[in-house]
């Protein structure tokens, strides 16, 4: 079996069985589902890889000859009318709303808004075909036939729900989990089942960077037409950065920088505790590095997940809350970053790191050009 996982649904039927949250459905007292299966036996999605775990990849991929997998999204003899693919639900996002629908804070969507916050930004499925930047030529909007309802943007225009041809695995932030899954976990980096060619993108991406991104966002590359803030890509330099390979510094008080992801570091099977949740590559000392030298930020160091990032010198460091710490999702002023649902809806302007909801904030500038380099 080839390593693929979703951490959240993973982590969604741990987090059930340890504080009845129904993820995936109602919230309540469990209940059986239509079929007949208790969403308590984990093997109903991950048949596989119970109790051992070993290749954690769920119901999107490690299939075996054997599988008892497509059924958890794809019903033979029972679809709706409507449906497509045999699906159980009318659209591809209601399907997948069947499992990632914001049970408990692990869905993609709903999570700011159910913590009593507003969302500032979102990638609008199935209610946009427009893409901000999407034109080359005039660096404007873009109109893209999408895959979903009426040509709208879905789930689907940017994963593959079988895990084919999708981007190499990264370390990411996103990780929800239970104390109990500190000897679970062999495998902490993920593809997030991301496609290397998103609907819109004209050509595959191997990693998950500002190239990735600027599939569809094609107008908002440096060196085109259109004059944008540099963006560190293939169509810059021949070895760009890329999301588990940036300068990152090399401490929250350090000048200095080394390589490193912005997602989470020395993440070590078995010892989450030893793993470092950071704010790190979101800066940019000045002078400027070595290992700066010739790069520019990639898209993910301005569009990520809302916080306060401090600066080069003083970086604040990286809270996310560990299920059953006492702490809620997503507390505001505790939790940083915030509710780690990027690149779906974020609290910020334009899914600005540092911004206030509704204009830009001199404070994301900062993080590169201190007032000291400025002339």
């Amino acid at each position: 079996m080839r390593p693929r996982l979703v951490i959240t649904m993973v982590v969604g039927f741990v987090a059930l069985a340890a504080c009845s949250y129904a993820w995936g459905w109602a919230e309540g007292d469990v209940t059986y589902l239509s079929d007949g299966r208790d969403p308590m036996d984990c093997p109903a999605c991950h048949a596989e890889d119970f109790p051992v775990f070993t290749s954690r990849s769920g119901p999107h991929g490690g299939y075996t000859a054997t599988t008892q997998k497509c059924e958890v999204c794809h019903t033979v003899h029972a679809a709706p009318a409507d449906s497509v693919l045999l699906l159980p639900k009318p659209t591809v996002l209601g399907t997948c709303r069947h499992c990632h629908d914001g049970t408990g804070g692990y869905g993609v969507y709903g999570a700011i808004t159910a913590r009593g916050l507003a969302v500032g930004a979102d990638h609008s499925i199935e209610t946009t075909n427009v893409v901000p930047g999407g034109d080359w030529s005039t660096g404007g909007s873009a109109v893209t036939t999408f895959t979903g309802a009426n040509g709208f943007l879905s789930c689907d225009d940017c994963h593959s729900p079988h895990a084919s041809s999708v981007v190499a695995t990264f370390s990411g932030e996103r990780i929800r989990f239970h104390a109990s899954d500190l000897t679970w976990l062999p495998y902490w980096s993920t593809d997030k089942l991301l496609k290397q060619r998103p609907t819109g993108a004209t050509t595959p991406t191997a990693v998950y960077g500002s190239d990735w991104c600027l599939g569809c966002h094609k107008g908002r590359a440096s060196g085109g037409p259109v004059h944008n803030h540099p963006v560190d890509s293939t169509i810059s330099t021949a070895s760009p950065f890329y999301y588990d390979r940036v300068a990152i510094v090399t401490t929250d008080t350090s000048l200095e920088t080394t390589y490193g992801t912005m997602g989470l570091l020395g993440a070590v099977p078995g010892s989450l505790p030893s793993a470092i949740w950071h704010n790190r590559g979101y800066v940019m000392p000045w002078p400027r590095t070595p290992e700066q030298q010739g790069h520019a930020p990639i898209c993910q160091q301005c569009h990520e997940d809302s916080r306060i990032v401090g600066e080069p010198g003083a970086v604040v460091p990286a809270r996310v809350y560990r299920y059953g710490d006492g702490q809620t999702s997503g507390d505001a002023g505790t939790d940083n970053p915030l509710f780690q649902c990027f690149p779906h809806e974020t609290q910020n302007y334009r899914m600005l790191v540092e911004a206030t909801v509704t204009a830009y904030s001199d404070d994301l500038c900062l993080n590169c050009h201190p007032l000291a380099q400025l002339p």
